[in-house]
């Protein structure tokens, strides 16, 4: 063993360069065979030769004789007390002396050997100080805190000597903290008052010389006491992460996405630019922190400046209707704060307080009449309370910049629970009007607005800059700190000008009034400072108020006479928002120096000032400026977290290469855990596509992206081996006997397009689709085209790759019918001229657009002359001729016999998808998704054989049972005939032995493995046996009983009877996996842990089947 220690300790010589060597652990020999060892093999010192040369030649020694020369202790003692060694030992060079601080040997639980606690001390340690305090949901579980908080509540909401409701309020948050703080402490005191005597007492035996019988009893005693403490604590952490793991394990939680997070780059701020210079020092870098954001969040507002502004604008201010108004303005009611409260998300970190949104939602049923009475008298007083006014700011770097510079650092503001409770009533009252006067060019934070027109409108006028005569700039803005730097005063302006009224208006000063922060750092927090401006990030009213000041920058710039637009094939078109982010449309360059100086005016009177360094601008045409600006000119721009490039083949690359990778890294590293199929089906949708549907919903995505996609997830799916079910078939939803897998063809990209489509047909006036409504229209709009009979590569106008993808799956999804009566003759992929299909405006306008419209009665083709009398028409001789010629003959027949023998109406087909109404609401994502899947895996189920005597209903439902996930995979297994049993193997792999695990004799197959074997005929013998003595009957076991499932018409019996057929597979399973015989009392044991998790649980199922198995225990 030290001969390996020494290999390893020169190789680490080679990396780190370094005297600093410690080493640690049972070396099974002592340095010393007389002081060490009791009884000791000598009568004076002799040092044990071969440990005493490895200490030597590495120039270490042992760190605890060093501080304890003379003393005799011991870190093994045998159970019985005869034979004690010092075995566990530090080694370290001398230069570590310095740093030790206390090493000791100390009696350890569940095992004959001590702890050899070792503490170093680096120097010059910083002493941090404690963050905040933050209360600790586990206290709930306490009935004794539970009821005392409850007492708490009670007595100080009555107590009328305190003061206020108000006052109260504060005082029992404060009573609350203060309560919460000395229960902890006390029951962790007590926990560990106990555990100290114990080990003091095993200690004191242990470092007696001698022992007697009556010592050594005592001990072992001591010793069986310390390990049962620590074998409850054991269990009780894994009943507790059993009950976590069934509610919360392979589902769309935060619990589980967080199992695998990696230890990610520190966001504390221990160093800062200051003057330049890089800045280490925390009471300078505090001090500096300070002196920014209290400068940042100092007003300098002027009423001159805002009374300009207004005048400009007032005449085309919209104002809110009397209905909206007054539903502001009204009281506010317990419902309010109910909803406000149901708002809440459960993990977010709290204010300064330190009470979380789970301790509300706990105690509301006791507190709410109190909250709710304090504040009405907030609003009443017109002053928040003290603890409401406060904020702590977190600083969060900007992801990819230098979080030393502070202008990178994000401010997030940690508000008080009970101030998020009144900020999410005023929010909900604003989500409720607030589109009558935000228009529908900002697309931020109201219902149905969607940030991926800002981004599509910007690639169309790119990819069809074509059809644009403007020479045309896009000018991005960036205004610095634009969250942080408006002014309050303008905002209640801006709410008087839209038509709010006084009550409401004076409820958001009330927000404004009086506040203060500090900033939270790692070496404790900055001083207070008034917050004068800026609204709070983390407020959540804040999004909607400040929508409706960079409203009135839209206002401005729509009816600005100084500034010419950009003309979109006959529309003006000036601006497009998402909250700050906005974007202007310019006619030409020299509007840009203009625009610029317009905002100036808006700058002053709101506080929004632009940082001209991050503005950017991109030229329509591949042209330069034709004047010298002060703004960067680029070729590829990151828009709202897209980079939008000129060059169309780029663009795929750079938006989806990264994400692609980072994705299959995520799923790598989650391949060292073991989890069951669905787990992994779950992570390919959470971690392998979610972060590729944002840029798919604006962005052509080729198939070679979609193969690679899909190759990286079903890769994983299988552990990158082999997939045991083809993709036909995983694709299908769990009904229909698939795993509901996610092909990005199908159920993402197809899917987004399609949404797309529908949401362009729904709102084709909306100023976002107005590009692909005038490029379509010279096909007849888009409606008529998706009715035509088209082929993309032939239709007469160059598409996007985006539009054309989007065609792309509306082929895929629609049946035409090809009735003469229905199928037009425009856009029609067998009628050409010159190769491409063909659209008459002017035809159309007059009702002509099947086949039969060009014949007569008799069903024969219409002369030229004939042709002009019938409709009115100017049309040339030659355009008719072409227009006859390219309709292929069979075509005219098929239309000459539907006039003899049928007389159906001429009419436009509809767009009907499977009996539903492309455009209704309806055919949604899920519809659209099962449709696609349809068409690309268009083929059965191979094993659809094996459900023909069960519903759908009955084969998933064990998919919400509560058991361990690993035991419905071996269920999904067993119940699809795909587990691999050693014939399965055999059959498919040619894989050389079959023969059964357990008895080594007969074929294993999976009936013979969970059934028919002997061993399994034993344990299912037990297993009824168990059933039928507490009285519970059902039909005798039979193996499509037991791969199925039962089904009786006691649903309760049915429901526990089935969890525990899925969990007593899995045993039989594990049983096979570790080979050895599957005994039912092990399985019992197994039954018996599972209902200690459920008791934990608090999912509803978890109840129903902890209360079939306390039948069973009882």
């Amino acid at each position: 063993m030290l001969e390996k220690i020494t290999d390893v300790l020169s190789q680490y010589k080679l990396l780190y360069h370094t005297d600093h060597v410690l080493l640690g652990g049972d070396f099974n020999l002592v340095p010393n065979e007389w002081q060490d060892r009791n009884p000791p093999r000598y009568g004076i010192n002799q040092w044990n030769p071969t440990l005493t040369k490895f200490i030597d030649s590495k120039n270490l020694s042992d760190i605890w004789r060093e501080k304890n020369p003379g003393v005799t202790q011991f870190s093994w003692i045998k159970p019985n007390g005869n034979d004690m060694s010092r075995l566990d030992l530090w080694l370290g060079s001398s230069v570590l002396y310095r740093y030790v601080s206390h090493v000791s040997i100390s009696a350890a639980p569940l095992t004959d050997h001590s702890i050899i606690t070792l503490k170093l001390n680096p120097e010059n340690k910083t002493q941090f100080k404690k963050d905040y305090w933050k209360f600790n949901a586990d206290l709930l579980i306490d009935d004794g805190y539970v009821k005392m908080v409850k007492d708490l509540i009670h007595k100080i909401y009555n107590d009328g000597t305190i003061g206020t409701y108000t006052h109260r309020w504060e005082f029992f948050k404060f009573k609350v903290r203060e309560f919460s703080i000395t229960f902890s402490k006390m029951k962790s005191r007590q926990q560990k008052e106990f555990e100290s005597k114990l080990l003091y007492n095993i200690n004191n035996y242990c470092n007696r010389q001698f022992m007697s019988e009556a010592d050594k009893k005592s001990l072992l005693s001591l010793q069986a006491q310390l390990d049962d403490l620590y074998k409850k604590k054991a269990h009780g952490a894994y009943i507790r992460a059993r009950a976590k793991w069934i509610e919360e394990g392979e589902k769309s939680t935060s619990y589980f996405y967080n199992l695998e997070k990696r230890r990610q780059e520190k966001k504390s701020i221990n160093t800062l630019i200051v003057k330049e210079e890089e800045c280490t020092n925390h009471k300078t870098i505090a001090e500096e922190i300070h002196k920014f954001y209290s400068n940042l969040y100092s007003s300098k507002y002027l009423t001159t400046d805002s009374i300009t502004f207004f005048d400009q604008i007032e005449p085309y201010i919209p104002k809110i209707d009397s209905v909206f108004r007054e539903i502001c303005d009204s009281d506010i009611s317990l419902d309010d704060l109910d909803q406000a409260l149901n708002k809440l998300k459960m993990d977010k970190a709290p204010g300064q307080d330190g009470l979380t949104a789970i301790f509300y939602k706990f105690f509301w049923k006791e507190m709410k009449e109190f909250f709710f009475k304090t504040i009405r008298e907030i609003i009443s007083n017109e002053t928040l309370a003290t603890t409401m006014k406060q904020g702590l700011i977190s600083l969060i770097p900007k992801p990819d910049k230098d979080k030393r510079l502070i202008d990178n650092l994000r401010p997030i503001t940690l508000l008080n629970t009970d101030y998020k409770i009144l900020a999410h009533v005023i929010a909900n009252r604003l989500k409720d009007g607030l589109d009558q006067i935000i228009t529908e060019t900002q697309s931020g934070f109201l219902k149905n607005r969607s940030i991926h027109n800002n981004i599509r409108l910007v690639l169309d006028l790119l990819d069809y800059n074509h059809l644009i005569e403007d020479d045309g700039v896009i000018l991005f803005l960036d205004f610095y700190k634009a969250f942080d730097t408006v002014e309050h005063p303008f905002i209640l302006k801006a709410l008087q000008y839209f038509g709010f009224g006084k009550k409401f208006i004076d409820l958001i000063s009330l927000l404004y009034s009086d506040i203060n922060s500090s900033i939270s750092l790692p070496f404790g927090t900055s001083k207070r400072f008034n917050i004068s401006r800026g609204i709070r990030q983390g407020c959540p009213a804040s999004p909607l108020l400040f929508i409706i000041v960079t409203e009135l920058l839209a206002i401005f710039m729509k009816h600005n006479p100084n500034i010419q637009p950009l003309n979109l094939m006959g529309a003006p078109f000036i601006i497009s928002q998402l909250a700050d982010d906005t974007t202007l449309f310019l006619k030409n360059t020299s509007q840009v120096p203009l625009a610029l100086n317009e905002i100036s005016l808006f700058s002053k009177a709101s506080g929004l000032y632009l940082n001209i360094r991050k503005c950017e601008l991109l030229t329509i045409h591949d042209c330069k400026p034709s004047i010298s600006l002060n703004i960067a000119v680029k070729t590829e721009i990151k828009y709202l977290d897209i980079i939008i490039s000129k060059n169309t083949n780029n663009r795929e690359n750079l938006n989806f290469e990264h994400i692609t990778q980072k994705s299959k890294k995520i799923l790598i590293s989650w391949l060292q855990r073991d989890l069951s199929i669905c787990g992994r089906v779950l992570l390919t949708k959470t971690e392998g596509i979610s972060r590729l549907i944002y840029p798919s919903q604006c962005l052509y995505v080729s198939n070679r992206l979609i193969n690679n996609i899909n190759q990286i997830n079903f890769n994983y799916i299988w552990r990158n081996k082999q997939h045991y079910i083809r993709k036909n078939d995983v694709v299908k939803s769990f009904e229909e006997g698939g795993l509901n897998v996610i092909d990005f063809e199908a159920m993402v990209d197809g899917s987004i397009k399609l949404k797309w489509l529908q949401s362009f047909i729904n709102n084709s006036n909306n100023i976002w689709f107005y590009f692909p409504k005038v490029i379509f229209e010279k096909l007849g709009g888009i409606e008529f085209l998706l009715k035509c009979d088209f082929e993309i590569s032939k239709l007469p106008i160059k598409l996007s790759n985006f539009h054309k993808q989007v065609l792309q799956y509306w082929k895929m999804i629609y049946k035409h019918n090809f009735s003469p009566h229905t199928n037009s003759i425009w856009n029609n992929r067998c009628i050409l001229i010159k190769r491409k299909s063909i659209f008459y405006k002017d035809w159309m306008d007059h009702g002509i657009w099947t086949v039969l419209h060009l014949l007569d009665n008799d069903g024969n083709v219409l002369s030229y002359n004939k042709f002009i009398d019938n409709y009115g028409l100017s049309c040339t001789q030659s355009k008719f001729i072409k227009v006859v010629k390219a309709i292929p003959p069979a075509m005219i027949q098929m239309a000459k016999a539907s006039l003899t023998y049928s007389s159906s109406i001429i009419r436009e087909p509809s767009l009907i998808i499977d009996d539903r109404q492309f455009k209704g609401k309806t055919c949604n994502n899920k519809f659209l998704r099962t449709i696609l899947t349809k068409q690309l895996f268009p083929s059965q189920l191979k094993r659809k054989y094996l459900f023909k005597d069960y519903n759908s209903r009955f084969l998933t439902k064990y998919l919400s049972f509560p058991i361990p996930p690993k035991a419905k995979e071996i269920h999904f297994k067993v119940l699809n005939a795909i587990y691999p049993s050693k014939d399965y193997l055999h059959k498919k792999f040619n894989i050389d032995t079959n023969t059964c695990t357990f008895c080594n004799t007969d074929i294993e197959t999976t009936e013979h493995l969970f059934y028919s074997c002997e061993s399994s005929r034993s344990f299912w013998d037990d297993f009824q046996y168990w059933l039928t003595s507490k009285n519970i009957d059902y039909p005798s076991l039979t193996f499509q009983v037991i791969r199925f499932g039962l089904q009786t018409e006691n649903k309760k019996i049915e429901f526990g009877i089935n969890n525990l057929f899925i969990v007593a597979k899995f045993f039989i399973h594990k049983c096979r996996f570790l080979k050895i015989t599957p005994i039912f009392a092990a399985f019992k044991n197994e039954v018996f842990l599972l209902k200690a998790s459920l008791d934990k649980c608090n999912l509803n199922k978890a109840h129903n089947l902890l209360e079939f198995l306390m039948l069973l225990f009882n």
